[in-house]
């Protein structure tokens, strides 16, 4: 029987969960609902929390979501229904005002003594515009709020919002020196992997290179500390390790350290050793667990991986089954990377997610890498990168597909290929092809061109793509029309022992691990953040083959007579190729080295 636990390992609980009193949802909220985080209530504009009295100072701390991307949305927080206890009697006084964050937020104000209950009050509502079928007047998202003792919880996450905000000021105001430090950290927690050989499409060698000295550099307290500000500011980690997190000694008491400091946590792993003691370590945690799966059987997934299908899949069940009873987390997310080997299953791989009650199915390209190499033989099958990978056309035809069949079978649809937004309006006919073929086993089409390996990089506005439809009466404004493509270099840095990376899709690093800190407000960063505002892509961005955001950009507008000379020039060089059994590409990896250098 598995032991259900709340947010953290330890025999003894940390003093904001042993001092954790109910709150209870008074007025002005609605039922409860569901996103990717977990359940939420939407909120009026005016509305109340009550909880017991108590004759100290204490803390609350709510989770709020604001559709809002410019700091205009406020939430205002009063005391009242103060017991006779406290000293001067008031009924009514704030306790904070907040300028709101887009997005999930936490926050923590301070409640003085004997108040049994706040009001809170948005000073404007999420426009109706954006509902119109919906007749409720909403306001923000309000998820998981507690009262508790903990002042050095507490403290963490005002640090933690203070930052954000300020950071958030400097994304909208354009700076490209920043003096808040990242919302999110890339961190890199496991160099070792339990998958060996590597699953088919893992560059393992290639990482295992640019890791050099680092590979085996420790991730524990010693490193967050080194970390200082970066890591204390930082709201959100995501794991970015080429390695199974489940494998290391400490992840406990890592888990424990990011859960008492109210840290959100993304997780990758296989899946092959959730076993019960690993799947206790993430009952009751605020963690996202994505699990690589990408196959619909044992079959495809030999051909992808290993024979362990059935473990696995066990293992996803005894996790569902056990976060039930845990406040229904860690949000258990299973991915689903198209190519030509699997693509033919994803209704097959919808309904494996319906069937198995997975809280969302993550679609995400197959990293676009025009020079990689990597072939294996497994299963009977002969696995070529290059072969795989799928034109953007198509992909657009598969994120529609997706779309209407999770809607058939009611399963909740992450795509990643519309990172940054605009896909099915930017690409309707693609995409509408695709929700229109729900119901076919899907055959795929013939690419209307070759991957290219060695591809010049060719300019492209970084300006959001232009709809294909006429638009009708325009939205009232959210706050983000002057906002950059792309925010990833404001908000974010990964910190990884192959390098420190600006955004998730670099592709390469630009210092190595050690060199986070004169990395942030470097020149190269300042280049990228420049770049972005003034609504260009920096050369980084577009050697950045795999970003769906410079993805789109290309595919949505025409290329200018050089960049069309070189792409015509590219294919039929990687046709010639072909035909010579790929010599051409063995001669260009043995100079790459020698090039680069």
């Amino acid at each position: 029987m598995l032991r259900v636990v709340s947010d953290s390992q330890s025999t003894h609980l940390p003093p904001f969960l042993s001092t954790a009193q109910p709150v209870k949802f008074a007025v002005g909220f609605y039922e409860a609902e569901e996103d990717e985080s977990g359940s939420f209530r939407w909120m009026e504009q005016q509305a109340s929390l009550t909880f017991a009295a108590l004759p100290g100072e204490r803390f609350l701390e709510l989770r709020a979501f604001s559709e809002f991307h410019d700091l205009s949305q406020t939430l205002t927080i009063r005391a009242a229904g103060s017991s006779a206890g406290t000293q001067d009697g008031t009924q009514d006084r704030i306790v904070a005002a907040f300028p709101l964050t887009q997005g999930w937020q936490t926050l923590s104000v301070v409640l003085p003594a004997g108040v049994a209950g706040v009001d809170l009050e948005v000073n404007k509502l999420f426009p109706q515009a954006y509902y119109p079928q919906d007749s409720r007047r909403l306001a923000i998202r309000l998820w998981a709020p507690k009262a508790h003792g903990d002042p050095q919880r507490h403290g963490h996450i005002r640090s933690q919002q203070e930052n954000s905000i300020a950071n958030v000021r400097e994304m909208n105001a354009g700076a490209t020196v920043l003096s808040s430090t990242p919302r999110m950290l890339g961190i890199d927690m496991y160099g070792v992997c339990n998958v060996k050989p590597p699953c088919v499409y893992c560059d393992w060698q290639h990482a295992k290179d640019l890791e050099g000295d680092q590979v085996e550099a420790p991730f524990d307290h010693r490193t967050l500390e080194e970390w200082g500000e970066f890591f204390d500011n930082s709201s959100m980690l995501v794991n970015c390790s080429i390695g199974e997190p489940f494998m290391m000694k400490n992840f406990d008491s890592l888990l424990d350290t990011f859960g008492n400091q109210g840290k959100f946590v993304e997780l990758t792993t296989n899946g092959q050793i959730l076993t019960d003691r690993n799947i206790e370590k993430l009952l009751g945690r605020n963690i996202h667990l994505y699990i690589s799966l990408d196959a619909s059987n044992g079959d495809t997934y030999a051909k992808l991986r290993n024979e362990n299908w059935d473990r696995m899949i066990g293992n996803i069940r005894r996790l569902i089954r056990a976060k039930r009873e845990a406040n229904d987390l860690p949000r258990v997310f299973v991915v689903f990377m198209p190519m030509k080997l699997n693509v033919s299953e994803l209704e097959d791989f919808v309904k494996l997610c319906a069937e198995l009650q997975v809280d969302r199915l993550i679609l995400r390209p197959l990293n676009w890498a025009e020079t990689s190499d990597l072939t294996w033989d497994r299963n009977g099958h002969h696995y070529d990168y290059l072969d795989q990978l799928l034109p953007f056309e198509e992909l657009v035809r598969i994120s529609g597909r997706a779309a209407a069949l999770c809607e058939r079978y009611g399963v909740a649809l992450s795509d990643q290929l519309d990172f940054g937004g605009d896909l099915e309006s930017a690409f309707e006919e693609g995409y509408e092809e695709g929700r229109n073929k729900a119901g076919e086993k899907g055959v795929l089409k013939e690419p209307t061109e070759e991957p290219a390996f060695g591809a010049a990089d060719s300019q492209v506005s970084a300006v959001e793509p232009r709809p294909s439809a006429p638009t009708s009466t325009p939205l009232p404004s959210l706050g983000n029309e002057a906002n950059p493509p792309c925010l990833e270099p404001w908000k974010s840095l990964y910190i990884l022992r192959r390098g420190v990376m600006p955004c998730c899709y670099g592709a390469e690093p630009i210092a190595p691990m050690t060199g986070y800190r004169e990395t942030w407000n470097s020149q190269l960063m300042q280049d990228i953040r420049s770049d972005l505002v003034s609504g260009t892509f920096h050369t980084y961005c577009q050697r950045s083959k795999a970003c769906p955001i410079v993805r789109k950009a290309q595919a949505s507008q025409e290329l200018t007579f050089s960049g069309r000379s070189k792409k015509s020039l590219l294919r039929a060089i990687h046709q010639v190729d072909r035909w010579l059994g790929g010599s051409l590409k063995k001669v260009y990896h043995l100079a790459r080295p020698s090039v680069r250098a």
